[in-house]
């Protein structure tokens, strides 16, 4: 029975790879959580996942769209059924202008979730100005950085560009708030 166990895992295994979802012994994963029994365990960093213990091998799996894994009664479901959404902060550093034919190089912001260390990944941050005009679009590292240079040839005023931009993050329904922080932009 535990040799027919541990080929059902491994045949798994390989289908879970060929669909290029992550595949990860428990002892090599120190990041997810340890699988004992079978069954479904939280994933700590982004409730959006799971992790499948299957014969003690972890097994990262998504919620369908929009859920959120519920460890009781381990099943995905809406967010507000599950736990209220997560509160983010969001920063923003200084930005230069390179004159309004270069356009605006080194907006920045970090998201992280409020309190704790690390950041927000994968989500996007847009970039505007105080008045709200677009200027470049980032999403975010695994350090919850983003990052993006404002295109060529602007046709924004320099007044409003001088007056600074905006870090906006605008939030996952239900799981993560929006957020928004100033910059400032100098002359380079």
């Amino acid at each position: 029975m535990g040799s027919i166990r541990k080929a059902l895992a491994a045949t798994a295994s390989l289908a879970f790879l060929a669909l290029g979802i992550a595949v990860t012994p428990a002892a090599a994963a120190p990041t997810e959580p340890r699988c004992g029994a079978d069954g479904r365990l939280p994933r700590p960093q982004d409730d959006r996942f799971y992790v499948q213990c299957v014969n003690g091998v972890a097994i990262v799996l998504p919620c369908p769209a929009g859920q959120v894994f519920a460890a009781v009664p381990q099943v995905c479901d809406l967010p507000e059924r599950v736990r209220p959404a997560v509160a983010t902060e969001i920063t923003a550093g200084p930005a230069r202008l390179n004159g309004l034919l270069l356009g605006v190089k080194g907006l920045h912001s970090t998201l992280r979730m409020n309190g704790a260390p690390a950041g927000l990944d994968g989500v996007p941050v847009v970039f505007t100005t105080v008045g709200g005009k677009l200027l470049c679009t980032a999403v975010t590292d695994q350090f919850g950085a983003a990052g993006c240079d404002a295109p060529a040839r602007l046709t924004i005023p320099l007044d409003e560009i001088l007056r600074g931009y905006r870090a906006t993050f605008q939030g996952i329904g239900g799981i993560y708030t929006a957020s928004s922080a100033a910059g400032t932009v100098s002359l380079l």
